[in-house]
């Protein structure tokens, strides 16, 4: 993953935010034409942003008059690293940060001078991205808090 996200995040976040409304307004479901007429943002992107984020499982559908989409859970629940995985992968800065990789696409790994300082910088923003949650997209309270402090 690049630093820069997907126009399919970006409206994975929007739709989230709007559906955590949805929950802790106990609204009910909501659908996609509606979020996507609410936010002009074009319907068959947005559907198989949603489709994506259904085979995450976090959010679910329902069929009918009713229907539309909810989250599966306390929009508390759910971090934004977990929705960043969910439409682009795992969170990386540079290809010596992946985990699960041995490294060897990289001749100079052994005597880089910043692999360690940019596997760390890595580290804390996954850490950071899992404290974030859909809960803080809705209320204010996550700007009231020093960033890095969990609450």
């Amino acid at each position: 993953m690049s630093f820069n996200l997907t126009r399919k995040t970006d409206y994975a976040l929007i739709a989230l935010a709007q559906l955590a409304r949805e929950w802790v307004n106990n609204a009910g479901p909501i659908s996609a034409r509606t979020i996507a007429d609410t936010f002009d943002l074009p319907h068959a992107l947005l559907i198989n942003t949603l489709k994506e984020l259904h085979r995450a499982e976090l959010i679910d559908s329902r069929r009918g008059s009713n229907g539309g989409y909810y989250l599966t859970r306390d929009p508390r629940t759910i971090s934004l690293l977990q929705v960043i995985e969910a439409l682009e992968g795992r969170v990386k800065l540079a290809l010596c940060t992946d985990e699960d990789d041995d490294h060897s696409h990289c001749q100079i790994i052994e005597s880089c001078p910043i692999s360690h300082p940019i596997q760390r910088f890595n580290q804390l923003l996954n850490h950071f991205l899992n404290t974030m949650n859909l809960a803080d997209l809705i209320h204010d309270h996550a700007y009231a808090r020093p960033i890095g402090v969990s609450v």
